[in-house]
């Protein structure tokens, strides 16, 4: 009985937390801010993030800033989720917060590859120590890549930027170093999944974290074909190992000659359904529209309370890069009609 509750609890809350998303309404006002402040001050007052933005001085904000203050509510959320005693949601809250922290390594790093490493502190509140298991404070000080294995030292992540140990004079390779940072957390979720005692929820949480496995390749292939017309040699190392695609199937996606030639072919394979309902500006956002049409299916119809826990996280990451977005827009002055292409609904 005390587990049939906690599963309740979970399909009850998560659907609740997606009741209070940004409405149509909301979009619709926030396009129409013509200034950072007013975008910051919409949220603060009239949206679901006015926890998260409290303490914000709207009048003298930028993006490193908002950005990590609105990504906090998320967190929490995972956080609320994850009380309940259902282990396959605990499977789910460890690999959300391990790529919160896999964000902020690759942030800080990314920085500090520019010379720009104190500028770490901007985009990182402090306050989302509470969710970590490495020390952010501490990583606001590195400067360097033998700082971070400092910090860093006696965490999961450790052995992973030795292996990446740049030589010296030399640059961290970040894409590779995200993508096997990344790879390490898909593997460690699908062995917690593969462990699952009930069969059927193991059989339906290996679809879901498949599918948008698969749909991340798709994307990601599609983006180096478009901006960098990458080879597949290229492309193969930056995908993710895991997915229901066949390697056949992958590597006849790597060799497509173009991200168009590519977007065909993938119309051909199980998720060609999802993917001839996409209406996309911009190949950059085709993982988040098929994640969006995936999840939303789910999180309305799925009696499984993790999938329904998991639908929901990844349809609030999507409408936090559609708060960013706007962001960015704002700042450049973009019209209403221009924001709303470089928005995922």
């Amino acid at each position: 009985m005390p587990s049939d509750m906690a599963q309740n609890a979970i399909l009850a809350k998560a659907r609740a937390m997606y009741g209070k998303c940004l409405s149509d309404s909301d979009y619709k006002q926030l396009m129409e801010c013509r200034t950072v402040p007013e975008v910051a001050a919409y949220l603060k007052t009239r949206t679901n993030y006015k926890s998260a933005l409290t303490g914000l001085n709207e009048n003298d904000v930028h993006r490193g800033q908002l950005e990590p203050m609105l990504r906090q509510g998320l967190y929490s959320d995972v956080i609320a989720l994850s009380r309940y005693s259902v282990s396959s949601a605990n499977i789910f809250s460890e690999f959300m917060l391990s790529e919160m922290e896999i964000k902020q390594i690759i942030r800080c790093l990314t920085l500090v590859n520019i010379g720009r490493g104190e500028e770490y502190v901007y985009h990182t509140p402090l306050s989302m120590g509470k969710f970590a298991r490495i020390d952010l404070e501490k990583l606001t000080t590195v400067r360097t890549y033998n700082d971070a294995l400092e910090v860093l030292s006696g965490s999961r992540y450790h052995q992973t930027l030795m292996k990446f140990r740049p030589k010296d004079g030399e640059k961290v390779n970040i894409a590779l170093l995200e993508a096997e940072f990344y790879n390490q957390n898909y593997k460690a979720t699908l062995e917690a999944v593969s462990k699952t005692k009930k069969s059927r929820d193991k059989d339906e949480l290996e679809e879901i974290v498949l599918a948008i496995f698969d749909i991340r390749n798709i994307s990601r292939i599609m983006r180096l074909k478009r901006y960098f017309n990458y080879s597949a040699e290229r492309i193969r190392p930056l995908l993710i190992p895991y997915g229901k695609l066949s390697k056949k199937t992958m590597d006849e996606l790597c060799s497509c000659e173009s991200a168009k030639e590519a977007f065909e072919l993938a119309r051909s394979t199980y998720l060609g359904r999802q993917i001839s309902r996409m209406k996309f500006n911009d190949p950059s956002q085709i993982a988040s529209f098929l994640i969006s049409i995936y999840c939303k299916h789910h999180l309305r119809l799925s009696p499984n309370p993790t999938i329904v826990m998991v639908s929901y996280v990844y349809l609030k990451e999507i409408e936090l890069e559609n708060i960013v977005n706007i962001i960015e827009a704002t700042r450049y002055g973009l019209v209403p009609e221009e924001k709303a292409r470089l928005l995922v609904r």
